[in-house]
């Protein structure tokens, strides 16, 4: 083998271990790229899912918020019913003191009538 034929044959080596590492160079790239874009899409399904879990719990908390409302709603409403009855109860006990007191006023013009007519009687009869 002369000069030329070692050239050639190293020639060939290099230009086809270059050409292997350009295919493997491209392949890799596209394969670390694939690599990158699968972790991204790992990272946002962590991401979805963390949400996912967090955005349920929110709605429980807002059913049992609900539940709670409706809770407080419907005690209002029976304290309202109540208070309703009270005030009922109060405006009868009123009317029935403002009868009295119309009872006891009269009650007291009478027995001061009669006191005048019985001492009026009295010094009319003479008797002290």
């Amino acid at each position: 083998m002369s000069f030329d034929s070692y050239s050639l044959s190293f020639l060939q080596t290099i230009g086809s271990v270059g050409i292997g590492m350009l295919i493997t160079a491209i392949a890799n790239r596209k394969k670390n790229k694939a690599e990158t874009l699968l972790a991204q899409a790992q990272t946002q399904f962590t991401s979805i899912d963390a949400y996912s879990t967090m955005l349920g719990d929110l709605r429980t908390q807002l059913n049992m918020q609900g539940d709670q409302i409706k809770n407080q709603a419907e005690q209002i409403l029976n304290l309202q019913k109540k208070e309703n009855e009270y005030v009922r109860i109060i405006k009868a006990n009123q009317t029935r003191e403002r009868e009295y007191i119309s009872k006891i006023k009269s009650l007291e013009k009478a027995l001061k009538e009669a006191e005048e007519m019985l001492r009026e009687l009295q010094i009319k009869f003479g008797i002290q």
